[in-house]
């Protein structure tokens, strides 16, 4: 039994106000929430990305094959080949090497090959041989313009470097 003294609950009216305040305190920090989540999509993309040069150069130097990460510039997606069958370079099919999309609002900016150039649109590749060297190359990711990764691949090895911002290495 309740008695309208001294009763031990909340009103509806006091739960709304929680509720509401509740709702209002969430509001002002979700876009806090939101910027933190997106930052790290570039972050997670570029560590992604470095992971298949890595992945890309090892498969090269442990198969004795020649193996190439495709960059479409356009759909924003790599993919790692290898060379031999009936094409000269035929898709890896391994969790590693299969169509990785960016995620949604990073793109890859451009592509610095040594001997290619800079390649802004279209397909871009970088090549990694069963010797251990690769195209010596830069690759920008970016998700607006204050969030940008360069990523170096040196042609010894294939060793990648991350680096934060739009960086371009002078060749002499």
């Amino acid at each position: 039994m309740r008695t309208s003294k001294g009763s031990l609950g909340f009103t509806l009216a006091e739960l709304i106000v929680v509720l509401f305040l509740l709702g209002f305190i969430f509001l002002l920090t979700f876009p806090g929430f939101r910027d933190l989540l997106e930052s790290r999509d570039i972050k997670k993309a570029t560590v992604r990305l470095a992971g298949s040069l890595r992945y890309a150069q090892s498969q090269a130097a442990s198969t004795k094959q020649r193996f190439r990460l495709n960059i479409d510039l356009k759909e924003n997606a790599y993919w790692i080949s290898k060379e031999g069958g009936k094409e000269p370079f035929h898709p890896d099919f391994t969790p590693l090497g299969k169509p990785a999309p960016l995620p949604a609002g990073v793109i890859f900016l451009d592509v610095t090959h040594r001997e290619r150039g800079k390649v802004r649109e279209g397909t871009a590749y970088i090549d990694f041989s069963p010797t251990g060297w690769a195209d010596e190359c830069e690759i920008h990711l970016g998700k607006g313009e204050d969030e940008v990764f360069t990523l170096f691949v040196h042609p010894l090895g294939g060793k990648t470097e991350v680096t934060a911002g739009y960086l371009e290495r002078r060749t002499s």
